[in-house]
């Protein structure tokens, strides 16, 4: 059934004043106007034995710019919402029907989320995010949101409003050009996403851009499955470094399959990385100096390591985050888990830094105790001083059958 009629405004002054809660950081500029305004419902329709709608709004030029909602079970109560970028060439009406035929895990979303299938195209140089804007004149663009940009996160807030969604659980995810759109939106946004899901996204130039030129809340936990051997995806090298130096959120699986999506070639711990478990209101563990990850050989690299990981391995659990104790179940991925034999190791060492703490709250100087026991005996143990930022980094921890890390502040 098709329709064409203008939807109620009545939501629009909501929108207007909750645009503040989209702008990562105090020094972004406002959107320049609701682009949600003219929102038309064009058809109702059925896919995969579920509801969905197709949405149209008008973009500046006057375009007009598609987007497909697929809401989630009926029974669910505040369910959690999926975002699907589209890669270039494509669009959110190819998105959704490779979706809900072939089921790409950066594509389906299950009866349990609503989904958004998002579009680009009205702007052909945008990239989701202004990236060829942006490149005209970076000094101007550093703290000015882009028209692609805003619209993604003004649909987003209009669908967590329309569907009374659960805002500690959106989930940003992409391949090719909607992975490099998924890092250059999402990596900044760690007060909007909960975590993040790429395949091959062409480029790393959106996502350093941003980081390089903003301030940002810990990042959404990203897992990222890129090949060494594509040439769009450049640059996958200054990515990991930028994250290992900056203590960020990174678990990254590579092999030779070009710009493609091929699980067989990818490390099973990290193609079935449980992301959409992950919620926005918990602390979660950045592993770096890892002694069980593979050295990504970078754009044709010539390297040992043509199939990889880096921080595949690891799950973790958060137990208790109170003001003066906060405890996390760590310990590595089991067999079971998998949908495919991994070499996963016995145990492996590596610095953890904690982010998105909830209510124990680090600060720079001061001095915490820390220990790791399992089933009442007491594996590790030793102080550690938060850094200049307030990040507290435990070095050298053993990570391998399910183990509580607890850490208090020093008396």
């Amino acid at each position: 059934m098709k329709h064409s009629f203008q939807l109620s405004y009545s939501w629009i002054p909501w929108l207007l004043a909750s645009l503040s809660t989209l702008t990562w950081a105090a020094d972004k500029a406002p959107p320049q106007r609701n682009l949600m305004e003219d929102l038309a419902l064009r058809e109702e329709f059925e896919i995969g034995g579920r509801k969905a709608f197709l949405y149209e709004h008008a973009e500046q030029d006057g375009k007009t710019v598609p987007f497909y909602l697929v809401p989630a079970d009926g029974t669910i109560a505040n369910p959690p919402l999926h975002v699907v970028l589209h890669h270039a060439g494509g669009s959110a009406k190819q998105a959704i029907n490779e979706a809900f035929a072939a089921k790409h895990r950066h594509q389906y979303v299950s009866k349990e989320h609503c989904a958004l299938y998002l579009d680009c195209r009205s702007l052909k140089t945008d990239w989701w995010w202004g990236w060829k804007t942006i490149e005209k004149d970076k000094e101007l663009h550093k703290k000015q949101l882009q028209s692609a940009e805003e619209r993604v996160l003004q649909t987003i807030e209009w669908a967590v409003k329309n569907q009374k969604l659960d805002r500690n659980r959106i989930y940003l995810s992409g391949r090719s050009m909607g992975g490099s759109g998924s890092l250059g939106i999402g990596y900044v946004r760690g007060d909007l996403f909960a975590a993040i899901l790429v395949n091959v996204p062409a480029g790393a130039e959106h996502f350093l851009f941003r980081l390089q030129n903003s301030r940002y809340p810990d990042p959404p936990p990203t897992i990222n499955t890129s090949s060494q051997t594509d040439g769009w995806s450049k640059r996958q090298e200054d990515l990991l470094a930028y994250c290992e130096e900056n203590k960020l959120p990174m678990i990254f699986g590579w092999g030779p399959f070009g710009h493609a999506s091929r699980p067989s070639m990818v490390n099973s711990a990290v193609y079935d990385f449980p992301w959409r478990e992950i919620v926005k209101n918990e602390a979660y563990p950045v592993f770096g100096n890892t002694d069980s990850d593979q050295i990504y050989p970078g754009f044709k690299g010539k390297g040992k390591d043509q199939n990889g990981q880096i921080n595949g391995y690891f799950r973790w659990k958060n137990m208790e985050d109170i003001k003066d104790r906060f405890s996390m179940e760590l310990r590595l991925v089991r067999q079971d888990e998998l949908g495919k034999p991994a070499a996963i190791p016995k145990q492996a060492i590596a610095a953890v830094t904690l982010r998105r703490l909830q209510n124990f709250k680090t600060k720079a100087g001061t001095s915490y105790a820390w220990k790791m026991n399992r089933q009442g005996k007491q594996l590790q143990a030793g102080t550690q001083v938060a850094n200049k930022n307030g990040l507290l980094t435990l070095p050298k921890v053993v990570i391998g059958a399910p183990a509580t890390l607890e850490i208090t502040p020093r008396k």
